[in-house]
């Protein structure tokens, strides 16, 4: 599905989606504990769908529900956890397009009761996981991929898991998520510096809620996870508002004309996307708190270096601010977005050039010269939710129509992104 966006400026006041990272864990979390669970607000996107359908046909949930919340277009879940799975032939599980889901669930998948094959749709089983076939391999599992489809069976023991920092953390919290079930201390070893410390500071925290615990040890390098935790429901677990997405209208009023007014947001959250506010900042923007709103008024903003190995969700939005900028930028430690949905750093620069900004490739991110009028373009969404909505988001700076394509790609995290985008007043058809 194609978009036709007219420029214009976005303000007004909006509530912040649920963080996507946040109900990930909430949902694995209340999946593997004792009791049911509430959790609210929630937005039902589809990488939150497969999390949820997976853990329902692994056989952790004894059921689930959604009603509709109190907030427009969130829902309210109702997880039963503490089901248990049972020897089946085969079980399959649906990952979707969702990398959380796939790294999540292979090491609950070793649970000794018959193969789990994981099924991925798009560039998801293009993405590394040789991480967890090295760690397994000793264990005797079986590993075998065959095209989308990863097939996984045998049984994980506790012991010492060793492994690189500068891979996605979301191999560390599938093991925080399976080790502590387990009989006997296990310990994960970080042999480099730990790139996206805060998404494993994320999981940490939500497993707090639910009684589950882990230590750092040797100054922040190894993980020392007790066995024979059960996790058991907190009742009621509020899920804090999406700090990577809200990045994309706090860029939206900096390079505005009016502000934009935040809500929902923890100033306090782990999300370690909640950099945006100080690197926009440093860039010149005028964010600041009002109360419980994050506001974020018209800016005249400059370049930036800025290193994005922590926050790589950032770098998409990021370019339109620093497109918008007067002066050089650049993005660098963003190596690991050439295998996202989409490779997003090739992606980002073909999108701006082809509107007319100044914007090309590194190794490892983007150089981009700002301060240009944009001009009238078809910009190729390459079926990435994120590239599509910055892109929505810089359509301000142009003097002339855009057609965004693969507009639906939004669905994967925020399926009210265009709602939400005509709301404060931008016009797509």
């Amino acid at each position: 599905m194609n978009k036709t966006v007219t420029p214009g400026y976005l303000h007004g006041e909006l509530r912040v989606l649920p963080s996507k990272s946040a109900s990930h864990r909430a949902v694995m979390m209340a999946a593997l504990a004792r009791g049911k669970t509430l959790l609210e607000p929630m937005q039902l996107s589809k990488d939150i769908g497969a999390t949820l359908a997976c853990a329902q046909a692994l056989g952790l949930t004894r059921g689930a529900a959604m009603a509709a919340g109190e907030t427009e277009g969130f829902v309210r879940a109702e997880i039963w956890g503490g089901g248990e799975a049972e020897k089946r032939p085969l079980r399959e599980l649906d990952c979707g397009e969702s990398g959380s889901t796939l790294r999540f669930f292979i090491p609950l998948a070793l649970d000794g009761r018959g193969p789990v094959c994981l099924i991925g749709h798009g560039r998801l089983m293009q993405r590394p996981l040789t991480v967890y076939q090295n760690l397994f391999a000793p264990l005797g599992v079986v590993w075998r991929q065959e095209g989308d489809a990863l097939t996984v069976e045998g049984e994980l023991k506790s012991g010492r898991f060793e492994l690189p920092g500068d891979v996605s953390s979301q191999f560390i919290t599938g093991l925080l998520l399976a080790l502590p079930r387990l009989e006997g201390d296990s310990e994960i070893v970080v042999t480099t510096p730990l790139e996206s410390r805060a998404y494993v500071e994320l999981t940490r925290r939500v497993q707090r809620e639910f009684g589950v615990t882990s230590a750092w040890l040797d100054g922040g390098q190894t993980l020392l996870v007790r066995g024979g935790q059960e996790a058991v429901s907190p009742g009621t677990l509020h899920i804090e508002g999406d700090w990577s997405h809200a990045a994309f209208y706090l860029v939206a009023g900096a390079i505005g004309r009016g502000e934009i007014r935040l809500t929902g947001l923890d100033p306090q959250s782990a999300q370690g996307d909640r950099a945006v506010v100080e690197i926009l900042r440093d860039m010149g923007a005028d964010i600041r708190w009002e109360g419980s709103a994050l506001v974020s008024r018209a800016s005249r903003l400059h370049g930036l270096r800025v290193d994005c190995a922590q926050i790589p969700d950032l770098v998409p939005i990021l370019a339109v601010a620093m497109a918008a900028a007067e002066g050089e930028s650049r993005i660098t430690g963003a190596a690991r977005l050439r295998i996202k949905e989409s490779d997003r750093l090739s992606a980002m620069a073909a999108a701006l050039a082809a509107a007319g900004a100044d914007a090309a490739e590194l190794p490892d991110g983007l150089a981009i010269r700002g301060g240009k009028t944009l001009h009238a373009a078809k910009i190729e969404g390459c079926n990435d939710h994120r590239i599509v909505m910055a892109m929505a988001i810089a359509s301000a700076l142009s003097d002339g129509e855009w057609t965004i394509t693969d507009a639906e790609a939004t669905a994967k995290s925020a399926p009210a992104f265009w709602r939400e985008f005509e709301r404060l007043g931008g016009r797509a058809r």
